[in-house]
């Protein structure tokens, strides 16, 4: 895949913007707080709907303008692809999704149109952070590469969603408590989608990221491993086992007001020769570990696809000693690439095929 155009308008820092950038690796090269991320983040929200960082849809839109709009034009072999995003300031306006230039109804209608990968400095709290940041890297990998994940993800939420709301009104108003038979197995029914996906994506993750690990890091006896942990990671018979721990932990649930078993409580573990990733390792070896499980997260994704996704790299290479970069970047030459840094030096042994300065609201050649 290859995003031949990108447009803006009122986005972030740049008022109008257009760009096309070549096949292979472009680099954006600039100050901090110039724009260089905005430009990555245009590109995520028009893969996956959202930002990678900021879940306030308000804060992408440039300060005074009342709407912001992000569009890309993407080349899938012989096949051209148009997907876009507009955000609105009012919350009560809902953002509208565009694919092949009209509106569709649902945000996971855009779900596999135009996929990315992108890692950046904050990814290494998905080793070093909360399980949440785990379950969502895991989510939004298979939401870009499994039709149906999303929906399926999006009514397990809204099914605990509600069971939740009913346990606090049990607890408070005096509602009857047989009432949660109902979503607890609606629960137990939206269950064995994610799990069954997200144990073959640690399994194959897993693999692929340790393959990464070993060649990346130079080290070939250190092992990287990622294993599935859930209360029904090792479950045959998924929706049964979840409706039996509602209804040994419901008393428990009722006291605590909140659903205590399931998927939304998954997380990954990483291992390196067989010790906790995040406990034992040092901070090289778990950005190297970040980038393994993202390089792994493109061959997943290549293979579902049939096609490449794009590389976004945000201010990374500068973290990694002259080999790991070779070594990275040397796997790459089939993937467009999106990069940022703030000194040309860092990328000068790359050859990129295009190279672009960025200053506060404009790129200069």
């Amino acid at each position: 895949m290859q995003l031949k155009q990108l447009r803006l308008h009122r986005f972030r820092s740049y008022a109008q913007l257009a760009l096309m950038p070549p096949a292979g690796l472009t680099v954006f090269v600039g100050e901090n707080g110039a724009g260089k991320t905005n430009l990555l983040e245009a590109v995520h929200l028009c893969c996956l709907g959202r930002s990678h960082r900021t879940s306030n849809d308000q804060d992408m839109i440039q300060v005074g303008a009342d709407t912001a709009a992000v569009h890309a034009t993407v080349q899938r072999g012989p096949l051209t692809d148009e997907v876009g995003v507009r955000l609105f300031q009012q919350q009560r306006q809902k953002k509208l999704i565009y694919v092949g230039g009209k509106t569709v109804p649902r945000i996971g209608e855009l779900m596999g149109h135009m996929t990315c990968v992108m890692f950046s400095p904050e990814d290494l709290e998905i080793i070093k952070g909360g399980p949440q940041l785990r379950r969502r890297f895991v989510d939004m990998m298979l939401s870009q590469c499994l039709p149906g994940y999303f929906y399926a993800l999006q009514h397990y939420n809204a099914v605990l969603k509600q069971r939740n709301a009913l346990l606090k009104m049990i607890a408070r108003e005096g509602a009857d408590a047989r009432q949660l038979n109902v979503w607890d197995e609606q629960l137990a029914a939206a269950s064995p989608p994610l799990v069954r996906a997200r144990r073959q994506a640690a399994a194959r993750l897993g693999e692929l990221a340790g393959q990464h690990y070993a060649y990346i890091g130079g080290r070939p006896e250190e092992t990287l491993a990622v294993r599935y942990q859930g209360s029904l990671a090792e479950s045959e018979t998924i929706d049964a086992d979840h409706l039996q721990a509602l209804a040994r932990s419901r008393e428990d649930d009722l006291r605590r007001l909140t659903t205590a078993h399931g998927p939304h409580r998954d997380d990954l573990l990483f291992t390196l020769s067989g010790q906790e990733l995040r406990s034992f390792a040092s901070q090289g070896q778990i950005r190297t570990a970040v980038l393994s499980l993202r390089l792994a997260e493109i061959d997943i994704l290549t293979q579902a696809q049939g096609d490449a996704p794009l590389l976004l790299l945000d201010d990374v290479l500068s973290e990694l000693d002259l080999g790991r970069r070779a070594r990275l970047l040397s796997g790459l030459q089939h993937v467009q690439t999106l990069l940022t840094c703030t000194d040309l030096g860092e990328v000068e042994d790359l050859s990129p095929a295009c190279v672009l300065r960025v200053k506060p609201g404009e790129i200069l050649q």
